[in-house]
């Protein structure tokens, strides 16, 4: 077993040395991504995915997760979901089938596994933790090929952990480097997969979302902010390869009662970057959305949603809009990227603060997932209206919504 074990290792690596000789690769193309003929609803609170039907909007298999597998990522083949369990005492990622409509494998990658990213390639899964091991940091990779794990990278950390000490990750898309967050010591953290080497890049203030350019060039980095001067939430941007700061993006927070700069994202053609207000977690009441030209580095327009504690803007595959999701209340604000990045409509939807989405490849339709009531609610993106809720847990703490592979949440192929 250990000489297999090894034999896999060296495998991976020398193909990953090959492509990182390889020129800067770009986000996938929606073609050459599969688009899974299913919507995974993953629901932590009751530990269950529910697989629904988009063609009947029925559910048609409900599977065991872990209770507080949240999050997930889908193989950019269409075949499979990894879940991560980030509860207290959780251990566990689940991996899903979506061909056979089953759970396939439960892999133990170390403690509180928050959110398995898919590389570009398909070859690996890495997965952070909300947790120490041991008192270190612990990135697990996972092979997809096998599902085992073949390698875990363990970041030494100087300052007490409190609150999670890691949030999201990202793949450049060449597959070479791994990004992920240190929020102990607040660090950016790179790995390179050729050799699994590690470097570390000291964030102002805790880091909370990364997200590679679509043409492979930079990474960003949104950072929560300290305060509304010096240490501000917004964004830095790295070149990617030889890691040196481009640039550090301010948000205004005009009229803001609160700070806490959340996720960021780019718009379907690469030309604009998203990023949120979401306030911290004991006053979940921002509402700025500032949008900056990713070229130039500048603001563009900020907005107001009626939508609170705004944390995600989902990009519709063919880029028109951008729908707000939230930790505050049950609002949804629908941003027309067209119309110069203006709030068209705002909607009341279920019975809990609105997490994620996911869309149909055509863009027709929306599939809300609400953590309250626990439900589905599918959104004509014709009418910006709620034609239907679909019964998926029927009860507090339902996760994210997915369908096709995304390197980060709201990053859809192109």
């Amino acid at each position: 077993m250990h000489t297999n074990k090894k034999l896999i290792v060296t495998a991976l690596a020398a193909a990953f040395a090959l492509a990182g000789c390889a020129t800067t690769a770009t986000a996938p193309k929606s073609a050459d991504v599969k688009w899974p003929n299913l919507i995974v609803h993953l629901h932590g609170g009751n530990g269950k995915a529910y697989l629904v039907d988009p063609a009947t909007d029925s559910v048609v298999a409900t599977l065991d997760t872990e209770k507080s597998a949240g999050l997930g990522d889908t193989t950019p083949d269409g075949r499979k979901v990894y879940v991560g369990a980030e509860g207290e005492g959780k251990d566990t990622v689940t991996v899903i089938d979506l061909d056979k409509r089953a759970v396939v494998a439960k892999i133990k990658t170390g403690n509180r596994p928050k959110h398995p990213v898919v590389s570009p390639n398909g070859k690996l899964v890495m997965v952070n933790h909300w947790g120490l091991d041991e008192g270190k940091l612990r990135v697990t990779f996972i092979d997809t090929a096998t599902d085992k794990v073949i390698k875990n990278v363990e970041l030494a950390v100087a300052g007490q952990a409190k609150g999670p000490t890691s949030m999201h990750n990202a793949w450049s898309y060449d597959s070479r480097y791994a990004f992920t967050v240190d929020r102990v010591d607040d660090h950016f953290v790179i790995i390179d997969t050729t050799d699994w080497s590690v470097k570390k890049i000291k964030m102002p203030s805790k880091p909370h979302y990364v997200a590679p350019s679509p043409d492979g060039k930079e990474v960003w980095v949104v950072v929560e902010g300290k305060d509304r001067e010096s240490n501000y939430p917004g964004a830095l941007v790295f070149a990617i390869g030889s890691f040196e700061q481009i640039a550090q993006i301010k948000m205004p927070l005009i009229g803001q009662g609160v700070i806490e700069g959340h996720h960021g994202n780019f718009s379907q053609d690469g030309k604009y970057f998203f990023i949120l207000n979401r306030g911290p977690g004991s006053k979940l009441e921002g509402t700025e959305v500032a949008v900056f030209d990713a070229a130039t580095k500048k603001l563009v327009k900020r907005t107001d949603t009626v939508s609170t504690g705004i944390g995600h803007t989902y990009n519709t595959p063919d880029g028109r809009y951008a729908v707000v999701t939230n930790y505050g209340n049950n609002w949804v604000s629908v941003i027309d990227n067209t119309q110069g990045f203006k709030v068209v409509k705002d909607l009341a939807v279920g019975k809990g603060r609105m997490g994620h989405i996911a869309f149909t490849p055509d863009s027709r339709y929306g599939y809300l997932s609400n953590a309250g009531d626990g439900n589905l609610h599918k959104l004509d993106m014709k009418t910006l209206t709620v034609v239907k809720e679909i019964k998926t847990g029927n009860a507090p703490g339902g996760s994210q919504v997915l369908n096709v592979w995304t390197n980060v949440f709201e990053e859809l192929p192109r």
